[in-house]
């Protein structure tokens, strides 16, 4: 990276710092490049205003995300965050000067907080991690869908239009933004892969080459989102069929949303919460304790217009670190890995999640094949190569020069 120039780069997220593991990867190789990086970011209780974490400055606003919140309420919290950023990142760019402002939604809309800093010479990126129309059309109820959607398009369209560039985090959600009038030389992926300074290569553990001792526990995991969409419930009622002929099984679940007080329930009604252990999310760089713990991974998304274009960032992690997974048959998987680098299951099948999770547990040998061929998908998507995608991206756009091959041609 030598041959780059320094920049002044801000990044501005409706989400916690160092929590959120996208912005925080993109951060940090921007750090590592040499660039000088600020994050305005949400601020939970006991946190600082400020503080300097992995050479990268982060300045907290006083607001919560907050989870399960009704839409109107979640739209307020939105438009005081843009408030708030805005403010923020205007007086900083006053005193810093902000080459490049790299805005993640959700929502689309909060790229305007950039507007004071774009006016002044700043190039903007507009990060789509979600594609809002799908996500919105997914959590809406009844009547109201057809609106929040096209509602959702509409700020989508103006917001990519404001933005100079916009990157998202797979070919089906570059897909989506295609169709819906994003030019493809402002379009740039750039993959979830797993980082390996939080997913050190020392704690990759390829499968046992026995069968696990009498007794020993086979561990299902799954960590993130749990909401109906991510069809945990599916999950639950298969982990309950497949205990039935493999009483050794356990099933781990981290993460938050809305859905996890329903799914304590579903597990004491399946009579299965002694072996389902449910424990709370933990900053991006102890995921790792999570992941390598467990023996399985488990996705269960549904099928909803938003869930089958995701390419879960657990995939990469799950590859990355050797364990062998389960997961539903979505565009999104199907665009990474190949059909004999993960056990493919119909969407809100149960009895097809209960029988894969069985033949998983019995047969060692095939979760070793499985590890060996999703490591053979993941590599030419590892984190090292989509760290100099982005470095790139910030020194182009500052020359205005944006174009980027896509991973699939730089491979």
């Amino acid at each position: 990276m030598s041959e780059m120039t320094s920049l002044r780069v801000a990044t501005i997220t409706f989400d916690f710092y160092p929590f959120d593991p996208r912005v925080r990867r993109l951060a940090e190789a921007a750090a590592d490049a040499g660039d000088a990086v600020d994050v305005i970011c949400l601020r939970q209780p006991g946190e600082k205003r400020f503080e300097s974490y992995n050479n990268v400055r982060i300045y907290r606003v006083p607001m919560e995300r907050g989870f399960g919140r009704s839409l109107p309420m979640t739209m307020l919290a939105w438009l005081a965050f843009l408030l708030l950023a805005g403010a923020t990142v205007s007086w900083l760019h006053l005193k810093r000067g902000y080459a490049v402002v790299h805005v993640h939604n959700m929502p689309d809309f909060l790229v305007f907080a950039a507007l004071f800093p774009r006016l002044l010479g700043a190039k903007v990126i507009l990060d789509v991690q979600d594609v809002s129309p799908e996500l919105m059309g997914a959590k809406a109820k009844g009547t109201s869908r057809k609106l929040v959607t096209r509602l959702a398009i509409w700020q989508e369209r103006i917001s990519t239009r404001f933005a100079q560039h916009v990157v998202t985090v797979g070919w089906p959600f570059e897909e989506a933004l295609l169709q819906r009038g994003v030019r493809q030389e402002k379009l740039s992926i750039l993959l979830n892969s797993a980082d390996p300074k939080m997913f050190p290569a020392a704690r990759r553990q390829p499968p046992p080459g026995d069968a696990l001792p009498a007794g020993q526990p086979l561990i299902l995991m799954y960590h993130g989102t749990l909401a109906h969409r991510t069809g945990l419930d599916v999950a639950m009622r298969a982990f309950a069929q497949a205990r039935q002929r493999v009483p050794h099984l356990q099933f781990h679940i981290q993460g938050r949303g809305e859905s996890k007080p329903a799914l304590k329930q579903l597990a004491e009604e399946l009579g299965v919460d002694d072996a389902v252990v449910f424990t709370d999310p933990c900053p991006s760089d102890k995921i790792v304790d999570f992941v390598v713990h467990g023996d399985v991974g488990v996705i269960p998304y549904r099928v909803d217009g938003f869930e089958e274009l995701v390419l879960p960032t657990k995939a990469y992690e799950f590859a990355w670190m050797q364990r062998p997974m389960i997961a539903s048959d979505t565009r999104g998987i199907r665009s990474m890995f190949r059909a004999e680098s993960i056990v493919l299951c119909e969407p809100d099948n149960v009895e097809a999640f209960a029988a894969a999770m069985v033949d998983l547990a019995q047969h060692q040998e095939k979760r070793a094949a499985l590890v060996a061929n999703a490591t053979v998908d993941y590599l030419p998507y590892r984190w090292e190569v989509m760290a100099e995608r982005y470095q790139h991206l910030l020194t182009a756009l500052s020359r205005k020069q944006v174009g980027l091959p896509s991973p699939q041609a730089s491979e």
